[in-house]
């Protein structure tokens, strides 16, 4: 089973400036070739979407717009 394995501690970013949130596969895969969504709360609030190899933005929540890249 694969699984999404992000760190064991919580992460501190300060406002307005970038932050990475570190993840990986679990086993290890390329994750090229897979379909990622990043969801908030519910399936409707995409936060982030990456299929095909590529970023997908079109249903991203406007909050999100420019500030997330996988």
């Amino acid at each position: 089973q694969l699984r999404v394995v992000g760190p064991g501690h919580p992460l501190t970013a300060t406002v307005g400036q970038d932050v990475v949130l570190p993840c990986h596969l679990s086993p290890q895969r390329d994750a090229r070739s897979l379909e990622v969504r990043w969801i908030r709360d519910s399936i409707s609030e995409t936060v982030h979407h990456y299929r095909n190899g590529e970023d997908v933005y079109g249903e991203q929540m406007q909050a999100y717009a420019g500030r997330t890249e996988l």
